[in-house]
Order: structure tokens, then sequence, then C-alpha cells
């Protein structure tokens, strides 16, 4: 009976843990070229390199320490002005978000964008700025917006810093890059990582600058999920999605954990049984050839 129950408890476990692997395999996709190799590695904790060589909008030289006073966090985002679609849909979404909350540039944080081109022209930054300053509708804060452009390698040695991944296409002449917001304490210290594309913004922004102020380094829900890889910056859609394959490899363990919580004690109930049965059976055995004896 314990034998025949165990076999099909074993079943069910071996069933568990091959859907998972399947369903992981099958939601996994190749992305396609344009989109391999880019990304963004969250890189909590990590401070930002302040001392690097950028020229504003203006075309005034600058040290990024400049945006960061000790006292205001910074909202930072990596585009450039020539991008097909991306960077418009990002930074169209971020305007739109600014005018839903209480905080503003200038007053309450600075916003940095730094273009990834570095052939990108002053004249071209500043366009930007005006474009999206606009939108956002408080032309009283354009202190607090800064668009920089810099040379190829302190423009690399800020993405790497902040681990965002993104590579120039040639053929199309374009770069492939994520929309993300980065957001740093007044310190330099990288706070926490947004979805650029995420269609809930306005909810999250405020938080996430008056924590990054603060010097808080994420939540325990976002160490959580991105420790344990549940959400991940998708290649096809450029925003946090749930990782399919992460999830079903921790219900496959999950299942196997819950398995073994229930398994073990009845396995154990059913030795204890079995071998209080035996210890009857002798009892009696040893007591009929007693009766025999007499």
């Amino acid at each position: 009976m314990f034998s025949r129950r165990l076999w099909k408890l074993c079943f069910c476990l071996c069933v568990a843990l091959i859907s998972s692997e399947v369903t992981a395999q099958i939601a996994r996709e190749e992305p396609p070229k344009v989109a391999q190799d880019i990304g963004v590695d969250q890189k909590l904790g990590d401070v930002v390199p302040l001392d690097l060589s950028f020229n504003d909008e203006n075309n005034n030289f600058v040290k990024l320490r400049k945006f960061f006073s000790g006292t205001k966090p910074v909202l930072l985002s990596f585009n450039y002005s020539d991008c097909p679609k991306l960077c418009s849909i990002q930074l169209q979404n971020l305007a739109m978000a600014l005018q839903d909350i209480r905080l503003v540039p200038g007053k309450d944080f600075e916003l940095v964008i730094v273009s990834i081109d570095p052939l990108e022209q002053s004249f071209r930054a500043l366009e930007l700025k005006q474009t999206y300053l606009a939108l956002y509708g408080k032309l009283d804060s354009a202190d607090g917006w800064h668009v920089l452009t810099g040379k190829f390698d302190s423009i690399q040695q800020l993405t790497n810093a902040c681990g965002y991944r993104y590579k120039y296409v040639s053929e199309q002449k374009i770069y492939s890059h994520k929309a993300a917001f980065i957001f740093c304490s007044p310190d330099g210290t990288i706070a926490r990582y947004l979805d650029g594309l995420d269609g809930d913004l306005r909810f999250k922004l405020d938080k996430a600058l008056i924590e990054a102020g603060e010097g808080k380094v994420g939540s325990l829900l976002d160490r959580v999920l991105y420790f344990s890889g549940c959400y991940v910056f998708d290649e096809h859609q450029g925003r946090y999605t749930v990782a399919v394959m992460n999830i079903m490899r921790m219900g496959g363990a999950f299942t196997v954990l819950t398995l073994a919580i229930w398994l073990i004690p009845s396995w154990v109930r059913m030795r204890k049984h079995a071998k209080s049965t035996q210890l009857a059976q002798s009892d009696m055995t040893l007591d009929s050839d007693s009766v025999v004896g007499s």
C-alpha cells in the first residue's frame, strides 16, 4: 500500500518538474539580432563615476558631479536625439508622468539625460530638452533639465557603471538600447531602476525619487524579484516582464518542497506503523508459543 502511494507521488513530482521545464523551453525565444547583447544589469548600491566630463545642452563643459549636489536625488536616462522611436516614447512617458507628481525638476530633483551617441551635437541636445520640457508644461523648471553629450569614453564608463548595455547597429545606423530610468541618491549611489515604458510610471516615480533622496537602495520586494530573476528586461518589448522560465523553475522547486513536506512525515508515520505492527505480530507469536508450550 505504502509502496504504491510512494510511486504515485514520485510520478507526480517527475511530471511537475518535466512540465515546468518544457513550458520554460517554449517560453524561451531567441531575440532578433538587433536586440542581442543589450540590456540593463541592475547595479544597486554602486556609485556612478562623478568625475566624468560632458557638455551640457548649451555646450558648456561640465563634470557629472555638478548635478549631484548632495541634497537632491538624480533621475538618469540614456537616450539620443536621432532615435527613431523608443526614446521619444520613453521621454513622452516621463513628461506625462511628471505632470502627475508633486516633485518638480530643479526644485526637488535633477533630471539628467545623457546621449549615447558620441556624435550628438549640443544644439540637438537643446532641441530635445525644449521638446519634452514643453510637453511637461512647467517651463520654469528648465534649470532642472539637463541633456548631456560627450565623448565615447565618458559615455561608455557611465553606461558600464549603470549596467546599461547598448550597441550601434551599423546596417541601420541606429543605436539598439533599452528604455530605463535610473534613480541615484544625492551622492551618486544607484538606488533604483524603473522601466521607461511602464504605463504606470506616474504611480512609481514619486516614490522612487523620494526613496533615492533618502538614500534607500531599492525595496525588499525589488531585491527579491531582482535576485530571483522573476522580472527582467524583455528583449522584444524593451520593458520589464515576468520571466516565465524562472517562474516555472521556482514553481517546480515549490512543488518539490511541498511534496517533500507532505511526503516525509507520511513516510515516517508509515515506518512507525509498520514497525509497531511488526512488534505486535512478534508479541502475538510469542504468546501463541507460550500457550502451546504450556
